[in-house]
């Protein structure tokens, strides 16, 4: 660029000189008092022919090195076409890696938040965080001094048998009774209204001795009642595993609003979530084994798809799977990197059946019921 600029201008000083040339050769013709006639007009002709010719030879070289430096250009914008259009190839090579890849965190199988199902305060604690507990094993007591006292009095109210043995006798005697005066009736020495007494007499005594089943029945119920409500005193881990969390120390009041005690994680299996693209959905199927690259040391471990939900997250367009991922020696912790690594299939193939498309088991006893009809 500079170049050419220089040779514009060395020709426009060139352009300039000739005609200040010419302009002085004219004015000299015209005086022609001290000069010969022809001599400096040839002598001006050779200056402007001479500075022509540099003029015409700067411009020559100033061509060439324009077309120099074009030359020169050329190439190197051809090198940084080349160089962007591999770049590109490459990008393209990583992210269709990179497709081929989804990327989650492990997490506990199972996570439940223990709770009290009655109010009252703690008595006492039974766990730590971190221990480990079995399924049934008591990880907190509430007070239960009122409920142990009412269950002693419903044992004993239960087991008193003086009131149904006193109504059994009585009845009995009522029978007896029965039985001699329809004997005496018989032979004409009771009378029909001794009879018909006794009769109602049985009747009283055999539903007062039924009134006093039930009322033993009902004390029974009564019991199981206060054993059941003693039992629930007691908290127990829902399932095997570790306690994270414990929310409430002994003596602690524990409360409709906050009846969380205690957090238990069952870490063996673990469990990933995956979002897979829509078009893929067709790669993952339920009991199928999936290779699985974990935390950043890259462990390779196998997984099992457990889930393959049959909607669609609109948001982004994926669906969920659910891996579970073996842990017996806990190996691997809750929370690390999981990388799931697939198959793309180019041909997602069959479209999951809608729901019309499904065998509904209410259709055909439907049609089952028709056809006998």
């Amino acid at each position: 660029m500079v170049s050419k600029k220089l040779t514009q201008a060395l020709i426009l000083g060139a352009a300039v000189l000739g005609v200040a040339a010419s302009w002085q050769a004219w004015l000299s013709q015209s005086s022609g008092d001290n000069v010969r006639p022809g001599v400096v007009p040839t002598v001006d002709r050779q200056t402007a022919d001479r500075r022509s010719k540099d003029a015409d030879q700067r411009s020559a070289t100033g061509s060439e090195t324009d077309s120099r430096s074009v030359a020169g250009h050329q190439p190197a914008s051809h090198i940084a076409s080349s160089a962007h259009a591999t770049t590109t190839s490459v990008s393209t090579a990583n992210q269709t890696a990179d497709a081929n890849h989804i990327e989650a965190y492990t997490e506990p199988y199972r996570d439940i938040a223990v709770a009290a199902s009655e109010m009252g305060t703690l008595s006492g604690i039974n766990v730590r965080e971190g221990d480990v507990v079995k399924s049934g094993d008591v990880i907190a007591v509430m007070a239960d001094d009122v409920l142990k006292a009412s269950l002693e009095v419903a044992r004993r109210s239960m087991n008193v048998e003086g009131t149904l043995q006193s109504a059994a006798a009585d009845v009995n005697l009522r029978r007896s009774e029965l039985a001699k005066l329809q004997d005496l009736r018989k032979r004409d020495h009771a009378s029909q209204q001794e009879v018909d007494r006794v009769q109602t007499e049985l009747i009283v005594a055999e539903s007062r001795h039924l009134t006093v089943r039930e009322e033993l029945e009902i004390k029974q119920l009564e019991f199981r009642r206060i054993e059941a409500q003693l039992e629930q005193r007691s908290i127990r881990a829902p399932i095997a595993g570790i306690v994270s969390e414990v929310h409430k120390d002994a003596g602690e009041f524990v409360s409709p609003s906050d009846p969380i005690v205690a957090r238990i994680v069952q870490l063996d299996p673990l469990m990933v979530v995956f979002s897979v693209p829509l078009d893929q959905r067709n790669s993952f199927h339920q009991a199928q084994t999936v290779n699985l690259h974990l935390g950043y040391s890259d462990t390779t471990a196998e997984g099992i798809v457990e889930y393959v939900s049959p909607t669609t997250d609109s948001s982004n367009s994926s669906i969920r799977v659910k891996v579970r991922l073996p842990n017996p020696n806990g190996q691997f912790q809750s929370g690390e990197r999981a990388v799931l690594q697939y198959e793309p299939v180019t041909n997602p193939g069959s479209p999951v059946p809608t729901t019309e498309e499904l065998p509904s088991p209410v259709a055909d006893r439907n049609h089952e019921s028709s056809a006998r009809q």
